[in-house]
C-alpha cells in the first residue's frame, strides 16, 4: 500500500489486467460463438466499423486477432438477423451490445443537430420528412435508393442531402442500420429494428463514459479514459464530476502504479484477482482501428509504444506505411507492419515490417510472426505471403 491507504500496483498487473480485459491476452484462442461475440461487446464496448478494406474491414480483423478465423457471414446474421447487437455510436460508429442500447437512446435524445459540423449540414425538414416516407412505405433502404433530384451535396464527405437527412434520423432515432449491402449501410424504421425499452437517464449516460472505460481497460487514468468512448462526449469538469460520484459511491476506487505518475482507476471488483492473472503469450496482429487503441497515449504510457494512423496522411510524409498492423508479441507491442491483400493474385503482400528499436524476440518472435500471418492469409483467402527482404524466411 502506498500513502494515504491507495492501492498501489505493478505497471505489469495494469497490462496484463489490460490485455485480459481486451481479449488479447492469448492469440486467436477461442472459438467464435454468439455468445462469445456477445461477451466481446460488452465487454470492449463495441467492434469499431470503419470503411478502408485494404486487407479487411476493420470489425473482422478485430474479431479474428481475438478468435482467429471464422465465418463472416455467419457473424453478419447474428448482428443484422438475429439482432444480438446494433450499429451506432460508442467510439465513433460501432457494432454495440444490447446492453448499451439505453445508453444509445440517451445520445438520441441529447444529439444536438445545431452542434459540431452537423449544424451547417444537416438536411431540412422537408428532406427528412420525404426520406421517412419513402422507408416507410417501401421498407428498408440505402442512400443508393435516394436520386437526389436536386444535387445538392452534403457537405463533408460530398454527401448528398439525403444521405444527411438519413444519418440525422439515424442519430436521432428515428432510423436504425438494418443491414449492411456490400458495407453500405440500409435504414430502417428504429421500431422496426431496435427491441422496445427505456432510455438511459442522463446521470447513467455520463457514469457509462466512466464504468465502460474501466471494465474494458481494467486500470486507467481520467486521460486514458476520455477518448475510449466518443459516446458520451464529456467536458473535462463533467468527467471530473463523474469521478468524484464513483469514488464516493465506492463503485470506482483510486490506485497508483508503480513508476507511472498521477492518479489511476479501477471498478472495485477489479482488484479482486489481480494476482491470478496468466502471463500474456503469444503472436498477434492488431487492426489499427481496434478497441485497444482508441487512446493511443495509453499505449505510449504503458507499453511504450507510439502509434498513429496515416491512412490520411499524405504518402511522402507517412512514417511507418498506409495500413500498420501493430505486433502484439507476449504482452508487448513490438513492431509493425504494413500489409495490403491483392485480392485478384490471392496475395498477401506486407510492404513494409519493422520491430521497435532495442527489441530481439528470437525464434520464438519470429516463428509467432509467421504463424499470424499464415493464419490471416487463411482467414482472408490468401494462398501466397509476400514478405519484405529480410524477412523472407518466416513464410
Amino acid at each position: 500500500m502506498s500513502s494515504g491507504g491507495v492501492p498501489r500496483l505493478a505497471r505489469e498487473q495494469v497490462v496484463r489486467l489490460w490485455l485480459d480485459r481486451q481479449g488479447l491476452s492469448r492469440p486467436r484462442g477461442r472459438r467464435l460463438t454468439r455468445r462469445a461475440l456477445v461477451e466481446h461487446l460488452e465487454r470492449a464496448g463495441g467492434l469499431q466499423l470503419d470503411s478502408v478494406n485494404v486487407v479487411d474491414r476493420a470489425h473482422y480483423l478485430t474479431l479474428w486477432s481475438r478468435f482467429g478465423p471464422y465465418d463472416r457471414q455467419t457473424v453478419d446474421r447474428w448482428i443484422y438477423h438475429d439482432r444480438i447487437a446494433y450499429e451506432f455510436i460508442a467510439h465513433e460508429a460501432c457494432i454495440e451490445p444490447l446492453c448499451r442500447l439505453p445508453l444509445s437512446r440517451r445520445y438520441m435524445r441529447e444529439f444536438d443537430p445545431r452542434s459540431d459540423w452537423w449544424r451547417q449540414r444537416k438536411a431540412d425538414a422537408g428532406v427528412r420528412r420525404a426520406v421517412l416516407r419513402r422507408i416507410r412505405g417501401e421498407g428498408p433502404l440505402e442512400s443508393a435508393d435516394f436520386e437526389n433530384p436536386s444535387g445538392a451535396k452534403g457537405g463533408w464527405w460530398s454527401w448528398k442531402i439525403e444521405k444527411m437527412a438519413l444519418e440525422w434520423l439515424f442519430r436521432r432515432g428515428r432510423l436504425a442500420v438494418s443491414d449492411r449491402r456490400s458495407f453500405r449501410r440500409v435504414y430502417d424504421l428504429a421500431e422496426r429494428v431496435y427491441p422496445p425499452g427505456p432510455a438511459a437517464s442522463r446521470r447513467e449516460w455520463e457514469d457509462s463514459w466512466l464504468l465502460q472505460g474501466l471494465a474494458a481497460n481494467g486500470v486507467a487514468t481520467e486521460a486514458h479514459l476520455a477518448g475510449y468512448l466518443t459516446a458520451p462526449r464529456l467536458s473535462a469538469a463533467e468527467r471530473r464530476a463523474v469521478l468524484a460520484r464513483n469514488l464516493k459511491r465506492g463503485r470506482v476506487r483510486e490506485v497508483a502504479v508503480d513508476g507511472l505518475p498521477g492518479a489511476w482507476f479501477a471498478l472495485a471488483e477489479t482488484l479482486d484477482g489481480l494476482g491470478r492473472l496468466p502471463r500474456p503469450r503469444g503472436t498477434n496482429l492488431l487492426c489499427p482501428f481496434d478497441s485497444l487503441l482508441w487512446q493511443r497515449r495509453r499505449a505510449e504510457d504503458l507499453l511504450d509504444f507510439r502509434y498513429r494512423v496515416e491512412i490520411y496522411v499524405p504518402p511522402p510524409r507517412r512514417v511507418h506505411g498506409y495500413y500498420v498492423l501493430p505486433i502484439l508479441h507476449a504482452g508487448r507491442l513490438v513492431g509493425r507492419l504494413d500489409p495490403k491483400f491483392d485480392r485478384r493474385a490471392g496475395r498477401l503482400l506486407v510492404r513494409r515490417l519493422q520491430v521497435e528499436p532495442g527489441f530481439d524476440g528470437g525464434e520464438a518472435f519470429r516463428s509467432g510472426l509467421a504463424g499470424a500471418l499464415a493464419d490471416l492469409a487463411a482467414f482472408l483467402g490468401a494462398g501466397d505471403v509476400d514478405l519484405p527482404a529480410g524477412w523472407r524466411g518466416l513464410s
